[in-house]
């Protein structure tokens, strides 16, 4: 899920905890392409689900994805 909040683009994603991601971390955004789109910064994660927010809005978009770093 994407919206726009006060402090800008806030995508939702179902990677957590449980996968290695954390508040702090700064994660790739890619396209069905798989060609790097974005980053965003981690603000919050539970075991199943994360919320971070984007640094540019311009390449994120519905049908993107948070790639996590092999190793978490």
């Amino acid at each position: 899920m994407i919206k726009k909040s006060a402090a800008g683009l806030l995508v939702s994603f179902r990677l957590g905890t449980g996968e290695g991601v954390r508040p702090g971390m700064t994660l790739a955004v890619v396209n069905e392409d798989g060609l790097r789109v974005g980053v965003v910064e981690v603000v919050s994660s539970t075991a199943t689900e994360s919320n971070a927010l984007a640094f540019d809005e311009r390449g994120v978009k519905l049908g993107c994805h948070v790639r996590v770093p092999a190793g978490g």
